[in-house]
């Protein structure tokens, strides 16, 4: 069972990666991506710590679903155009006869 786990790990990479890539070619995004991405890292290292069982491998485990958990929180948080909730955007500057351009009277 040991050499399956050790065959499966490396061929769970590549495909983690190679399903990134499809995401992302797909126009899935890079935030989609990556969690594709550490979603099949985190596989492979818990398939690795079914075999292992080293303190050495709970903490890569453990810090791999961490990263995870981090990059598509941050990833997620604000969706490309969207601003964080309280700001406004900048007000229309002035035009030549002194009025704002933007606001109608």
């Amino acid at each position: 069972m040991a050499d399956l786990v050790r065959m499966l790990v490396p061929l769970i990479v590549v495909m983690g990666l190679a399903a990134a890539l499809a995401v992302l070619l797909s126009g899935g995004g890079p935030g989609v991506a990556l969690a594709v991405l550490l979603d099949f890292l985190l596989a492979a290292g818990l398939l690795r710590l079914s075999q292992a069982q080293t303190w050495a491998a709970i903490i890569t485990a453990a810090l791999t679903a961490l990263v995870r958990k981090l990059a598509v929180a941050g990833f997620s948080a604000y969706p490309a155009g969207r601003r964080p909730p309280g700001r406004r955007p900048a007000a229309p500057a002035p035009g030549p006869s002194g009025q704002d351009q933007g606001r109608t009277r």
